[in-house]
């Protein structure tokens, strides 16, 4: 079932920038699909203890970027004019949403250190949200 209707660019204008509960919990739940495997490898554990900030806020960029052109080609089908604070909004959404997740999924595990090592925390949320962002965005595009 398709929410909203799109307008003759192709642009879905049901959203319109905002974020409904439905889209929340369809990233919730898409964001699980990959934290979890991903949170639970001891590689992840040491590579957040071992990498650079300088290289995790690369990962962090590449999500982003990623995360941002699947949302262009998904939502926007390559026209984002008059649309762009819909689309800045859906794609920080989307990722805020989904560290939030991977945090929780991290702290339940005991592996969320934010007290005693925020910056391994920290990181170690940036590269579970690596591939949780994008199975969160395809979860959501699913209509």
């Amino acid at each position: 079932m398709k929410r909203g209707s799109e307008n003759s660019s192709g642009v879905n204008t049901g959203h319109k920038g905002r974020v409904h509960v439905r889209d929340i919990v369809e990233v919730a739940v898409g964001s699980c699909v990959m934290a979890f495997p991903v949170a639970v490898t001891e590689e992840i554990w040491n590579l957040s203890e071992s990498m650079s900030f300088f290289r995790v806020g690369l990962v962090l960029l590449g999500s982003l970027f990623f995360l941002g052109l699947f949302t262009y080609a998904t939502y926007y089908h390559g026209a984002l004019e008059g649309y762009e604070r819909s689309f800045i909004t859906r794609v920080l959404s989307s990722y805020f949403n989904t560290l939030i997740v991977c945090a929780l999924i991290l702290l339940v595990l005991d592996k969320f250190p934010l007290s005693s090592q925020t910056a391994v925390a920290v990181k170690r949320v940036i590269l579970v949200g690596f591939p949780a962002c994008f199975s969160a965005t395809v979860v959501d595009s699913l209509r």
